[in-house]
């Protein structure tokens, strides 16, 4: 897998010559030239740019994570690969197949991982309601019966940005909205990525089975780790307290989390890309039976935060 991220906000034109991609910009009339097997996600932050056929060719062949924009400036589409991989009806079988037992003790443990690394984050800029969210997330039962997720969702919310009037929507134009969604998008880009790369099929999920969702399985997997993007939201916010809206700046910041070494994974730190594809593979090797059947959540670094962005 590839390691650069390419965020691509000048109107431009791409092509592929021997294996690379070739980038022109207009602007400038400046041509970059970037090979195919080093890029893990592209990020198309406008909509002045003109792409060959072969380029998107390739980018699939490549298991590029490519995101695309709208007009408003919001992610709107992805490129993905036609499944090709070589044991994909295996697997797909073993998806429908997985335990009603099996899935609710990796949607529990899903959500204590979640909730853990909300507390994390609370914890990191000093507000004592960690401590209640520690406590949420010692008693999720199977399945989250009890639906402790939206009850640590609300003490969250209310905390994380010191405004009790806070509303998390997804739609919302308000600066900690955009940037929480920008950030949710590209990481649900990435996911999505690495679930295809592995042969399994994004529509089923764990929990989540909306028939008009194609990435079901995605926005599951994405869950424990949506506090590292709040908690590098949060930071930013306090970097640029006079920003009132999502610019290019920001967005750059954003996406250069996917290389940051934030997170805690097994017995080391690895980056959120890395720790995505990880997680990916440690899943289906659970769902399959290997790995003793346990599937191990990531964890959110606060070593990393404390020493690189403070």
């Amino acid at each position: 897998m590839g390691w650069k991220v390419i965020h691509l906000t000048k109107p431009c034109k791409i092509k592929v010559k021997n294996e690379n991609l070739v980038l022109f910009f207009y602007d400038d009339e400046q041509e970059v030239k970037v090979t195919l097997k080093d890029i893990d996600f592209i990020l198309f932050d406008n909509t002045s740019f003109s792409i060959t056929g072969k380029s998107l060719e390739l980018l699939a062949k490549y298991n590029i994570a490519t995101l695309f924009i709208d007009e408003e400036f919001h992610p709107s589409s992805m490129l993905l690969p036609y499944h090709k991989h070589s044991t994909m009806t295996e697997v797909a079988h073993i998806q429908i197949s997985i335990t009603r037992e099996f899935k609710e003790k990796v949607w529990q443990d899903m959500i204590v991982s979640k909730i853990q690394n909300q507390a994390k984050v609370l914890e990191f800029f000093r507000n004592d309601k960690y401590i209640e969210l520690e406590k949420i997330a010692s008693k999720v039962q199977l399945y989250d019966k009890n639906n402790d997720e939206a009850q640590s969702a609300r003490l969250y919310w209310k905390n994380i940005f010191n405004n009790p009037r806070f509303k998390r929507e997804q739609g919302a134009e308000d600066i900690d909205n955009s940037m929480l969604n920008y950030s949710y998008a590209i990481l649900r880009a990435i996911m999505a990525r690495y679930v295809s790369a592995s042969g399994m099929l994004p529509v089923f999920g764990i929990w989540h089975n909306n028939k008009y969702n194609a990435f079901n399985l995605v926005d599951d997997l994405i869950e424990p780790f949506r506090a590292i993007c709040d908690i590098y939201v949060k930071i930013l916010r306090e970097r640029y307290p006079d920003k009132i809206f999502l610019d290019v700046q920001l967005k750059r910041e954003l996406v250069s989390l996917l290389n940051f070494d934030c997170v805690v994974f097994k017995n080391g730190t690895t980056s959120l890309s890395k720790a995505c594809e990880q997680f990916v593979i440690n899943y289906k090797k659970a769902m399959f039976g290997d790995d003793n059947l346990l599937v191990i959540y990531p964890m959110l670094s606060i070593e990393f935060f404390k020493n690189e962005c403070l």
